[in-house]
């Protein structure tokens, strides 16, 4: 291995090695099984933790957790960190510090309030926000107030999965994907409904599988009704975050939510659009491609916000097109990065990994 060296941010007494070997210690943690033997041989389960926390830059910050992490017999396993430079955060400029710290501990043995108090304190001494989510599923977030010094919380979920709600129009994809990609356990999600506004044969196909699952399908008609009655209908049956749902996700659904339901649901959508954005908004982006001649395609996976496909962006995935495509094959082409993209996305929302800074996301995707 290298020499150590020192590494500020960990404050005074704690080194680091550099980032490239950091790195394979960290992937080499990630892999552990997480049953381990104590003496004579008794089996014992590991948990997972994760702690994402966005603040202004300072000294110390993760000496400090991983302090408190030990004083609860938590092991930090790994950390990834960012700074973003010159950036407004909590109402003035500052270099904000981006950290996700991973941790292990004895399952059924660990207070897990008790170490959110003690998280709490270096959140609110740093003028911090974060997100702090275990293997059973509780996750809270905590935010001290710049103005007031308070100290704001809220519980996501005190155990359980996240609950994704999904809203798909005519293309199926995506979702299909997704639902997949759950029954496989690649995605440790709930997803208690699907709402599409075209009507599917309840008899075959999608929905039938669906029920089959125990997810909820909804029709929710759209043409010839003003927009106001439909996302009425919507409201209704998604409930604002908390309620069913954590997060909603956009699977190719084709039409645009307005402002004022934006600010109703007040929790995160995540849209996937079939293209490369910036480039290629609006509708038929893959004719708008194929038109000019693009040697690369690709489909984005954003925060819904109420600029149209000018959300903060989570993931990206391109492929390599020529003059030998036709629409229709880079349709299918494209159709196929939508899905990998819409997954990467939605795993790193479940999964602890993103936070904004303003219009940008910083997204920990080891």
């Amino acid at each position: 291995l290298p020499p150590l060296t020192p590494f500020s941010r960990w404050g005074p007494g704690h080194w680091a090695t550099p980032p490239a070997d950091m790195m394979r210690r960290f992937a080499f943690s990630a892999a552990r099984a997480f049953t381990t033997t104590a003496g004579g041989g008794k089996s014992r389960a590991v948990a997972r933790g994760s702690l994402l926390l966005r603040c202004p830059d300072s000294l110390g910050i993760v000496s400090s957790i991983a302090d408190r992490l030990l004083k609860h017999n938590s092991n930090l396993t790994a950390t990834d960190l960012h700074v973003e430079s010159h950036v407004k955060f909590g109402g003035a400029l500052h270099d904000v510090f981006v950290c996700r710290f991973v941790f292990e501990y004895k399952e059924n043995e660990l207070d897990h309030l008790s170490l959110e108090t003690n998280l709490a304190t270096v959140v609110e001494k740093y003028h911090a926000d974060a997100t702090l989510a275990f293997h059973s599923g509780y996750r809270v977030e905590m935010s001290a107030d710049f103005s007031s010094r308070k100290f704001p919380r809220r519980l996501v979920r005190e155990s359980g999965n996240l609950r994704m709600g999904v809203l798909v129009s005519n293309k199926e994809h995506c979702l299909v994907d997704l639902i997949n990609r759950k029954q496989s356990g690649e995605l440790d999600v709930d997803i208690p409904f699907v709402i599409s506004n075209h009507s599917k044969d309840k008899n075959k196909g999608l929905v039938r599988s669906l029920e089959e699952m125990g997810i909820a399908y909804h029709f929710v008609q759209h043409t010839g009704r003003p927009k106001a009655e439909w996302e009425q209908e919507i409201q209704e049956l998604v409930g604002k975050q908390g309620e069913t749902t954590d997060f909603l996700i956009l699977a190719r659904y084709m039409q645009i939510l307005s402002g004022g339901f934006l600010r109703w649901y007040e929790g995160d959508i995540v849209n996937i659009h079939h293209g490369l954005l910036p480039s290629f908004k609006g509708s038929n982006p893959y004719k708008q491609a194929w038109d000019a001649g693009v040697k690369l395609i690709g489909a984005t996976a954003h925060y819904v916000t109420e600029d149209l496909d000018e959300g903060p962006i989570i993931e990206q995935r391109v492929s390599r097109v020529s003059h030998r495509d036709t629409l229709r094959t880079m349709r299918v082409k494209s159709e196929r990065l939508e899905s990998a993209a819409l997954h990467d996305a939605v795993r790193y929302v479940i999964e602890n990994r993103v936070t904004r800074i303003g219009g940008r996301t910083i997204v920990f995707n080891w």
